[in-house]
């Protein structure tokens, strides 16, 4: 119950546009994933866990907050907490950027105080960016920041080359995954679309939101949205809304059909339908629960079961268990196990285990007698190639291909239950007749 909150936060955040960190999510919890596809909005994606199962995670812009707003497995990775003055040692922690600098996660007395004037105003050999104690992470100028002993892009949206490095905005690496504008990011020496749902073409290319596959294919437009092929698309399929502005609300917007929708139920020829059908829960609203809504209908309804003509119906007839809870189990439940294996070389019939493998050497059904010995069951029925179980015993049926098929020694018309029995091949009418083909 530790992680109840964690796993409510993640109820409401996994299908929303913020991410969400739990390392210690229990591997039998609704979220826990092995791929993506296991997670049931498109956008979330499954996060791998050393030793644990993974778990379902809707990608943001990474913050310093504890969390794997990326989803990349890794919490507050982007932020260097043993210089940077605004989370220093930790998430939060900040420097007085006038007094203070950040070093090896501690707040210490700066002694350079201007980064940008061209003077060692500490007279300790550094000068300005290069004085890396000092300076730091510090602004060398109003769009300039201190970055490994040299002026960096602090400012990477402006179209200035603000660092003076001759690489303007996205084109410097020292711009890399930071903004470069609203709902801009840069990525790879280049703009890219972050927000996908505003109207507007954040990265300058020509291509607004969903139309803009490079970067929004996948990404959330707005709630209950997500941009597939070009265009939005619902994803949120039971909130009563239009999420995606078609015209067309929840299961009657085809982009729903076959989603689950989290919630029991999933988007099938235009209505939701039941698709959890152990809960006793009436799921789809049409005041039917479980195998009693024909949706059901060849859907598990447990471990053994599943729901057939409105009803529970057992599938599992050899786990000495009343699969679907109507009393009788196993072969004793004749309604659903007739005709159904109750283990290898055994079949229901009549409300009892039969034998159905009749030349194994097995008493598959557990009554004492195994293959032709078992008269009751295997009278009549195949022992094996050229072999048939007749009054208790195996006999020879095939006459003319040099096996001594029952396993008595004798072969062809030397068994004297080939008598009578064509020896020929091909259009011969020979029989066997006192041990010999003719």
């Amino acid at each position: 119950m530790k992680a109840f909150s964690s796993l409510f936060c993640c109820l409401l955040l996994a299908v929303s546009a913020a991410g969400c960190w739990v390392p210690e999510l229990p591997d039998d919890t609704l979220f826990s994933c092995a791929t993506d596809a296991d997670c049931a909005q498109e956008g979330v994606v499954c996060v791998a866990r050393a030793g644990q199962s993974g778990f379902c995670c809707t990608p943001t812009a990474e913050v310093c907050n504890g969390r794997d707003d990326n989803c990349d497995g890794k919490a507050d990775e982007s932020f260097n907490f043993l210089t940077d003055s605004a989370n220093c040692g930790g998430c939060g922690k900040t420097c007085d950027v006038e007094t203070q600098v950040c070093v090896t996660g501690s707040c210490k007395s700066r002694g350079e105080r201007l980064c940008d004037n061209g003077v060692d105003d500490d007279g300790d050999g550094f000068v300005d960016c290069a004085d890396l104690v000092d300076c730091t992470n510090q602004s060398c100028g109003a769009t300039c920041i201190c970055l490994d002993g040299k002026r960096g892009e602090a400012v990477c949206g402006d179209g200035l080359d603000n660092d003076t490095d001759s690489s303007v905005d996205c084109f410097d690496d020292d711009c890399e995954d930071k903004s470069c504008g609203t709902g801009c990011t840069c990525r790879s020496f280049r703009m890219a679309e972050t927000e996908c749902g505003d109207a507007t073409d954040n990265d300058k290319d020509g291509k607004t939101d969903c139309a803009d596959t490079f970067d929004c294919s996948g990404v959330t437009c707005g709630n209950g949205c997500v941009c597939r092929s070009g265009a939005k698309a619902e994803s949120s399929c039971n909130d009563g809304q239009d999420n995606d502005g078609d015209g067309r609300t929840d299961c009657l917007d085809t982009d729903c059909e076959g989603l689950n929708q989290g919630d029991g139920t999933t988007c099938s020829g235009g209505v939701r339908v039941e698709s959890i059908c152990t809960d006793s829960v009436d799921n789809d609203s049409d005041t039917k629960a479980d195998c009693a809504d024909t949706d059901c209908n060849g859907r598990s309804c447990g471990t053994g079961c599943t729901c057939a003509s409105g009803l529970k119906t057992e599938v599992f007839c050899d786990d000495n268990l009343d699969n679907d809870g109507d009393g009788p189990l196993d072969c004793a439940d004749t309604a659903d196990c007739n005709g159904r294996a109750c283990g290898t070389g055994c079949t229901c019939a009549s409300g009892v285990r039969a034998e159905s493998s009749c030349g194994d050497g097995v008493d598959n059904d557990g009554d004492g007698p195994l293959d032709c010995a078992d008269t009751t069951d295997c009278t009549g029925k195949t022992c094996g190639t050229g072999c048939l179980c007749e009054a208790g015993s195996k006999k020879e049926t095939a006459c003319a291909d040099g096996s001594d098929n029952d396993g008595d020694g004798n072969t062809n018309c030397a068994d004297s239950d080939c008598n009578g029995r064509s020896c020929g091949t091909g259009g011969s009418t020979a029989k066997c007749s006192g041990g010999v083909c003719k």
